[in-house]
């Protein structure tokens, strides 16, 4: 059985993000993807397989486009699927996704968490997201070795990022603080 599905885009960065995704949650050699680039950006996926396969498949890209579609936002709200986000990050160390959403709450970005769902108000672009996952899975990283709790690995990281601070730097002007 074969079914191919066709889904537009606005722009083309847009497109190669729900191509990468493809690509990464899907693996299967029965998988064809063809783009062109005219008015809007058309991606057509063709899936070829057992019945249940193709089924299987068809919902699981439909979904992919919906998330990617999301990340468009309507009246200036973005959503970004947690899935996405660290599977464009490069990311060093493991990291509690939580701390994200702080640090973006300190830097006056209205933000909510839903289930794996991001929310957020305002200007704040997916590769902006993706760079502060990296940046403070950078910092978790250095902290790896070190023999201090998973709180203080937070707050240290928080502060790191926020006042642009080695790890070493922000170390000594917390203890200087006395937290």
């Amino acid at each position: 059985m074969r079914r191919e599905l066709v889904f537009v885009f606005n722009d083309f960065d847009e497109a190669l993000t729900f191509m990468e995704m493809l690509t990464k949650r899907i693996k299967s050699r029965l998988l064809f993807i063809k783009y062109d680039v005219g008015r809007g950006v058309k991606v057509r996926v063709a899936v070829q397989g057992e019945p249940y396969e193709v089924e299987l498949y068809s919902s699981e890209i439909r979904r992919i486009y919906d998330d990617i579609k999301a990340m468009r936002g309507r009246f200036n709200v973005k959503v970004y699927d947690m899935s996405i986000l660290l599977n464009k990050a490069r990311l060093k160390a493991a990291m509690p996704i939580d701390l994200i959403i702080d640090i973006l709450r300190l830097m006056n970005i209205n933000v909510e968490l839903e289930g794996s769902k991001i929310k957020i108000s305002g200007s704040v672009e997916l590769n902006d997201v993706v760079s502060i996952i990296e940046d403070v899975s950078k910092l978790y990283g250095e902290m790896f070795d070190m023999d201090i709790s998973a709180q203080a690995k937070r707050i240290v990281a928080i502060y790191s990022y926020i006042v642009r601070k080695t790890i070493k730097d922000s170390i000594d002007d917390l203890v200087k603080h006395g937290i």
